[in-house]
């Protein structure tokens, strides 16, 4: 059984909070040191399942996979510098299918970049091609960071694709706790599902139509309407 507890870090903790307020349940994680503070915020809390994978080309392509069989979010997590690179395949899989998937890149703060410090690269938009949304955060736990974070997760839902969180920590970066020092300010947006009904026109026209067409679409991702019309007898849908 899992003992609930927390990294010392606010950021982590807003990270980790957010994720459980929006049912991220499936979190899977390549180890490494930077992210070591949401690695052990996300394997010591109930609400999460959490899957070990050192790979990150390997770990992402699990994530897609896991994403697209039970059409909800999954999350990656690695560590800082290139590791975040290796997972760019699986991001434009995720792009050009429609998939959402979230990608949380541990990070060295600002003033660490580009001065040779080991392990750093300019992540921040580092996915800017083949992305619905990328959450640059700041180092200090804010509210702003806790809406990039929620608009992050949003987006990745309502746009069917992978959202990119970046998220710097400074050192130390193993020290936990029992119970959070942040609590994230959230403000929910729904993000509603219209029900597909048929009028009595599209089922009169369906009905008498001699020969009919059924169009299967990959990932039932619908980016406009559809409706029935009649020609010589058959049945056609139209994109309008």
């Amino acid at each position: 059984m899992k003992v609930n507890s927390y990294p010392k870090i606010p950021l982590a903790q807003a990270v980790i909070e957010i994720f459980r307020q929006k049912e991220i349940q499936h979190i899977v994680i390549s180890p490494g040191s930077r992210n070591a503070p949401l690695t052990m915020g996300f394997t010591n809390q109930e609400a999460f399942t959490c899957y070990s994978l050192a790979d990150e080309r390997c770990a992402a392509f699990f994530a897609l996979g896991l994403a697209q069989q039970l059409q909800k979010p999954v999350a990656v997590v690695c560590t800082s510098g290139s590791a975040v690179l290796n997972y760019y395949p699986a991001v434009a899989e995720a792009f050009y299918s429609q998939i959402p998937l979230l990608i949380v890149s541990a990070d060295r703060p600002k003033n660490k970049i580009d001065i040779g410090d080991g392990q750093t690269i300019r992540q921040e938009n580092v996915f800017a091609n083949h992305i619905v949304f990328s959450a640059n955060l700041t180092e200090n736990a804010s509210e702003h960071n806790d809406s990039l974070i929620l608009s992050a997760i949003e987006t990745a839902i309502s746009q069917k694709g992978p959202a990119h969180i970046n998220v710097p920590f400074e050192e130390p970066l193993y020290e936990t706790l029992l119970e959070p020092t942040y609590v994230p300010k959230t403000t929910f947006s729904t993000i509603e599902e219209k029900a597909f009904t048929l009028d009595a026109k599209f089922i009169s026209e369906w009905q008498s139509a001699k020969k009919k067409l059924i169009l299967v679409l990959k990932n039932l991702v619908l980016k406009s309407t559809f409706n029935i019309f009649s020609y010589r007898g058959k049945a056609f849908l139209k994109s309008s």
